[in-house]
């Protein structure tokens, strides 16, 4: 008989082979429903289960007692998953034959989210706030090309292209599932005209998504002058940009979130190779 121990240990070890970093995906929630499953009594022939035998799934406490959960229905590339988001459980959590402590994703239909496939049944989920959490795979479909159409000419609406001023790589805010265009200008002799953006974050931990580029990607605070906003120079030299943390969301998409609030202030994004900045205002 395997002890305890052995069994612990032997999780540990499909654990740590398993540990690789997730591929996340850009999806999009299609809807989210909160199910609510009565208590149900046991079958009659539970009590037919010899003592100490293992009972059968229906006689199971976990699948008897009452459930609450929210199935979430959300296209992941060409496919459509249904899952149930569960609150992230210890080792120890995982090796009893407990029901998931299912959670409510806070996501509503419409909602971008990211989506990292684990398994046949199981994924992870994070929102545009961050939050992670995993869910179980209740089934999952391949889409059809007449939906897959529908979800490309629904995407070029939501991310409406740029103006021919601006053609090429793109910076866009992501604020209440939605994408806002940025001010965009051209930097000119480290400077750039005006004292206040007008485009205003929501958030001091905004969310950025930038478009079809390559290489390094700074966030600087601008420090504002008379009737300019101005690089930070220290020493005749560009000062640090601060600190964001990038997730590649697929090839042609990054997505940057700051990793400390942003205090009240004019910034902008600089681009490898580009003369433009994306401006914006923390308010």
């Amino acid at each position: 008989m395997t002890s305890r121990s052995g069994i612990i240990l032997f999780a540990l070890a499909g654990l740590g082979a398993s540990a690789q970093a997730p591929l996340w995906e850009l999806g999009k929630v299609v809807s989210v429903e909160e199910v609510s499953v009565p208590a149900k009594a046991a079958d009659p022939s539970c009590l037919a289960v010899p003592k100490g035998a293992a009972p059968p799934a229906r006689c199971r406490a976990s699948n008897l007692r009452a459930q609450q959960y929210w199935r979430v229905t959300v296209d992941v590339g060409n496919r459509r998953f249904i899952v149930r988001p569960y609150r992230a459980q210890n080792l120890l959590d995982a090796l009893n034959q407990d029901a998931a402590d299912y959670v409510d994703p806070k996501l509503t239909a419409a909602s971008p989210v990211e989506v990292a496939i684990v398994s046949s049944k199981t994924v992870r989920l994070k929102t545009d706030l961050g939050q992670e959490m995993p869910a179980i795979v209740d089934s999952q479909e391949l889409l059809s090309k007449q939906e897959l159409l529908s979800k490309q000419e629904q995407l070029s609406t939501t991310v409406a292209p740029p103006p021919p001023a601006t053609v090429g790589s793109k910076v866009v805010l992501l604020e209440n599932s939605d994408f806002r265009d940025l001010e965009i200008q051209e930097l000119k002799l480290h400077s750039f005209a005006g004292v206040v953006s007008p485009i205003r974050s929501a958030s001091k931990t905004p969310v950025l998504v930038v478009l079809d580029s390559v290489g390094n990607v700074e966030l600087l605070r601008l420090q504002v002058g008379k009737g300019t906003r101005e690089l930070p120079v220290t020493e005749n030299h560009l000062a640090s940009s601060l600190p964001i943390v990038m997730t590649q969301v697929s090839a042609t998409l990054r997505k940057f979130t700051v990793t400390d609030p942003l205090p009240a202030g004019e910034y902008v994004v600089l681009l490898e190779n580009s003369d433009r900045g994306f401006l914006f205002s923390v308010r």
